[in-house]
């Protein structure tokens, strides 16, 4: 009998956003929910020493809120404290850990255990946290947390953290990047024939009914609005339409296929009044990280739509430190194919030979533009790819007699 899978919510934002107070709600709103024995047998409540190490053995928030926690200072130290009993993980500052902490969470979830984390995204130099982005690939349930701006007069919700002096301070993005318009960048991310596409196909399609009901007079005149949009896509996905986006139910908006880069900015550049830009299918861009890094600089409202793992399982291209600077996340899920009884968050490939249909292998080639005939979505206890390399961690939590 398979395990069912278990998942992971992660709670992330800039500093001083709330982060602690709604893991801290987390836990107590789980332990009323249980009796105390059975919470203390399966619980694990856990914090990383740097995590505000003003206080010790607790998870503490701004607000003075607290909860006695385990101080782990690696991946090996967590480990240690789990036993066959363990369902849920709470962690405070899962984005101070070792790169172990990556193989572990998904050995966790992929045997029935819940994870609900704090984390930075982001350094102050607007760079991924450490191994953010591979945790923010896992992830199931993305909760951020908007600080305050702190700029005098300000006051807006605060999505980047900057460095004063020996502290820290919440900034929103038009005070962090300095722009005459708010950047932001929504990310829809999901397995295949999770509805991705139809997000997009209908914010673009949002923007047009806008425009007709309250046109504008000199587009000329106008600088970056964001009700004025350019939509992007691969050039070399050619299954329905090269110049639109068209979703697997026949929807579908105009696009312009691009090869680079240089192409956008140049379009980008020629076209000032476009203030709202989106992409189709993003991991298939080249380089798209610097691109987005870019465009939010600039101060563009940015909607993407991505498969943020590919047929193996693994973070897709640039996707995960993409959403490592993502304003919203909308995780999307399709219905597993196979069991067809749990959400599916893979992407299954399959390969024909001789006739049979069979899970592609671990080492074939990661990009392959196709539908349904060679994909379907999958969930984690069905998703099968041969000759994926082996997660350690699995092992060790077999033999704690983890299920």
């Amino acid at each position: 009998m398979q395990t069912k899978p278990g998942w992971m919510e992660l709670i992330y934002g800039s500093v001083k956003s709330g982060k602690s107070r709604s893991l801290i709600s987390k836990i107590n709103s789980i332990k009323n929910a249980i009796v105390e024995e059975k919470f203390n047998r399966e619980s694990l409540i856990i914090k990383h020493p740097l995590d505000d190490n003003k206080t010790k053995e607790k998870i503490s928030s701004f607000s003075e809120e607290k909860i006695d926690a385990t101080e782990c200072g690696t991946t090996k130290d967590i480990v240690k404290l789990v036993t066959k009993h363990t369902k849920f993980i709470f962690l405070g500052g899962i984005h101070l850990f070792d790169k172990d902490i990556v193989p572990f969470s998904k050995a966790l979830i992929n045997n029935g255990v819940i994870i609900v984390a704090t984390g930075l995204n982001l350094t102050s130099d607007g760079e991924p946290y450490n191994y953010m982005p591979q945790i923010m690939t896992l992830t199931d349930v993305y909760n951020i947390e908007k600080g305050e701006c702190f700029t005098p007069g300000c006051g807006e919700n605060a999505y980047r953290s900057v460095k004063i002096n020996n502290h820290f301070e919440p900034r929103c993005m038009k005070c962090y990047y300095k722009t005459k318009k708010t950047p932001s960048l929504v990310v829809v991310t999901g397995p295949m024939f999770s509805q991705k596409t139809i997000e997009l196909i209908a914010k673009e399609k949002e923007k047009k009914r806008k425009l007709e009901i309250n046109p504008i007079k000199d587009y000329a005149n106008e600088f970056m609005n964001k009700d004025i949009s350019a939509i992007f896509k691969w050039s070399e996905d050619k299954r329905y339409n090269l110049e639109k986006i068209v979703s697997h139910d026949g929807s579908f908006i105009d696009a312009i296929p691009v090869e680079n880069n240089s192409q956008i900015i140049d379009y980008l550049q020629k076209n000032k009044q476009v203030g709202f830009i989106g992409f189709d299918e993003i991991q298939f861009f080249k380089e798209p990280y610097p691109l987005i890094k870019w465009l939010l600089e600039k101060g563009y409202s940015v909607y993407a739509t991505c498969l943020k793992k590919d047929f193996r399982g693994e973070g897709f291209g640039d996707v995960p430190k993409i959403l490592t600077l993502a304003t919203t996340i909308i995780n999307k899920e399709a219905y597993c194919t196979r069991c067809q009884k749990q959400p599916a968050t893979e992407t299954q490939r399959f390969i024909i030979e001789d006739g049979i249909k069979k899970p592609a292998n671990y080492n074939d080639p990661i990009i392959l533009v196709a539908g349904k005939d060679l994909y379907t979505s999958a969930c984690r206890s069905c998703h099968s790819v041969p000759g994926k390399p082996a997660n350690k961690y699995d092992n060790i939590l077999k033999l704690k007699q983890i299920n």
